[in-house]
């Protein structure tokens, strides 16, 4: 009896045991996740932007079956109406298309020309000295947008849903208002002055009385409402020949600026090769000259092949450093041997060869830092045989769009064609600030300038889809890609934790390395004794990325801005 007692008593806590130990393995007392930042999950699709109401916007129209392109092309017109100091009808930008059933990548450049029948001679004063003022800001600031040809090219070609459809969401935001957030009555504050210099600026973007609209206020634009409309009804046309042409013909004719009506309708879209590279098996996807950012993010990544990177260690000074060096040769490069290929001889292959970045990395020294003045840019000839915004999208079927335009400054040039709503660029400038006005960025009607904008996306060593990514933020743009790439095929980090780690930036033309808060002190003074001159800078750039893995799409909106969104597509319509 006694030993029967102990027998029972045995296997009842072998039993306890044994249900201790599954409710351990089902239910943790505390639920933990692998990432100390969170990723966005969808299952049927993802949309992230710099606008809460844009990527609700794309979202709905992956959700009721539309693709990535239409998704792009309707997130394009929002912004428009909710990131007005970014997103834009008046400005120009880059995209690349993946289209998975064919497995194919199409860069299309819509980035703004100088007007065909503006003299160079119209940017300088009597003396010869360019006008600086005048192309920064005002009516004489704008180059011939490309936007809305862009948006309409890639529906055109790519899109599956009605054109009406894609336009109708930005329509209803501009007519019923949006609930000014405090990021856009803080950008308005800052934009004051410019935008009240102009009356059809200050009537589409400040109160009656000139003062800046508050957090929670209601703000409308009818007159882009309208504009928006003609692009509804006629396409492309309406902004390039019809009746909206026709107005921002005569806003500009009014304010000495001979913007023709031919200049509009001459102006075309460009499908371009994309340029790549392989780096640590992954293929790297990036956008072409006119753009200056791909080839320059390859060359970057080519160079830093040549090390091994994660031994380094994430976000140490040894990291730092190599970083800084190879942004720094890179940056040489960019602002010398670019333009707009269809005017100058820009070479891409020897641009971002093999060869080339290790013959250029053979100079990097891993304990000191070299003095800028000591980098220049590279022989090509010997190896032959600021305000911004972007958006990433992924649809159902694995196609994508990797999209970032721009209206150069914050409110671009601050000019609103009468009538239209719409804010035009000030990218004229860009022409004089890149490699000079003799080099092959120099003005020349009709040519596209130059810019630093970077729309890439990665694919794993299998072929498929990685990541899909992209930036604002000037000159920091094509530093902020390659830190996010390298965060996560070298140090395996989620697409969150890639886009919160600090960054730095190193240009050319300085010496300063600038740094984001986040970054010890040891790890600062270390790059002090390498040599480097340090600043604390505020944050860099604001990349917007989805991961493709385990069958899944993971967003996530950088923080560094605020009511940027990623939302994931969890079930159809």
């Amino acid at each position: 009896m006694h030993r029967c007692f102990i027998l029972l008593s045995l296997a009842a806590l072998c039993l306890l045991s044994n249900t201790h130990a599954a409710q351990s393995k089902l239910s943790q007392p505390i639920i933990r996740y692998d990432s100390i930042h969170r990723d966005i999950e969808g299952h049927y699709g993802m949309v992230v932007s710099q606008n809460a109401l844009s990527t609700h916007v794309g979202h709905d129209i992956l959700a009721k079956g539309g693709n990535a392109v239409d998704a792009a092309v309707a997130v394009g017109f929002a912004l428009a109406v909710t990131l007005p100091r970014a997103g834009n009808l008046g400005g120009s930008g880059f995209m690349l298309v993946h289209l998975a059933e064919k497995n194919e990548t199409i860069a299309l450049d819509y980035r703004s020309i100088a007007p065909p029948s503006r003299p160079e001679s119209k940017n300088r004063n009597e003396s010869g000295d360019i006008r600086w003022e005048q192309l920064t800001f005002g009516a004489n600031a704008s180059g011939v947008p490309g936007t809305v040809a862009g948006l309409h090219y890639a529906w055109k070609k790519y899109g599956s849903l009605k054109w009406s459809e894609l336009v109708e969401p930005a329509i209803a935001l501009a007519e019923q208002g949006i609930t000014v957030w405090p990021d856009l009555s803080f950008a308005l504050a800052q934009a004051k002055d410019v935008l009240g210099s102009y009356p059809s600026s200050s009537k589409t973007y400040l109160k009656p009385d000139k003062s800046v609209w508050q957090p929670g206020e209601l703000l409308k634009q009818p007159d882009l409402a309208w504009s928006l409309k003609q692009i509804q009804e006629q396409g492309a046309d309406a902004f390039y020949r019809g009746a909206l042409a026709r107005k921002i013909v005569a806003a500009y004719a009014s304010h000495d600026n001979h913007f023709s009506l031919e200049d509009l309708a001459s102006y075309e879209v460009k499908e371009r090769a994309t340029v790549e590279t392989m780096y640590r098996g992954h293929r790297v996807v990036s956008m072409p000259p006119s753009s200056a950012g791909g080839i320059t993010l390859l060359q970057m990544l080519n160079m830093l092949e040549q090390f091994n990177v994660r031994e380094l260690g994430a976000g140490t000074a040894k990291h730092l450093h190599l970083l800084s060096e190879v942004m720094k040769r890179a940056a040489a490069n960019r602002r010398t041997h670019v333009g707009d290929p269809d005017f100058v001889d820009v070479k891409i292959t020897p641009y971002i060869s093999k060869l080339v970045a290790k013959d250029m990395a053979k100079s990097i020294s891993l304990t000191n830092a070299t003095d800028v003045k000591a980098v220049a840019p590279v022989d090509f000839e010997q190896y032959e045989s600021r305000d911004t915004t972007h958006y990433s999208i992924v649809d159902k079927q694995g196609n994508a769009v990797s999209n970032t335009y721009t209206i150069g400054y914050s409110f671009g040039s601050g000019f609103v064609a009468d009538g239209t709503g719409i804010l035009f660029d000030n990218q004229l400038r860009n022409f004089y600030v890149s490699n000079g006005a003799a080099g092959l960025n120099a003005y020349h009607p009709g040519k596209r300038m130059i810019s630093t904008m970077t729309p890439t996306m990665v694919f794993k060593p299998d072929g498929r889809l990685h990541l899909v990514t992209g930036t604002p933020g000037g000159s920091r743009i094509i530093n902020a890609v390659l830190q996010v790439i390298v965060n996560m095929i070298d140090f395996d980090m989620s697409v969150s934790d890639a886009t919160n780690q600090p960054r730095i930036h190193q240009g050319w033309n300085s010496a300063t390395l600038h740094y984001e808060p986040g970054i010890s002190e040891d790890t600062l003074q270390i790059l002090r004794t390498m040599g480097h001159k340090i600043r604390l800078q505020k944050s860099m750039a604001s990349t917007q990325s989805i991961h493709l893995a385990d069958d899944r799409y993971y967003g996530s909106a950088d923080p560094r801005r605020p009511n940027a969104l990623a939302k994931g597509v969890l079930k159809l319509n």
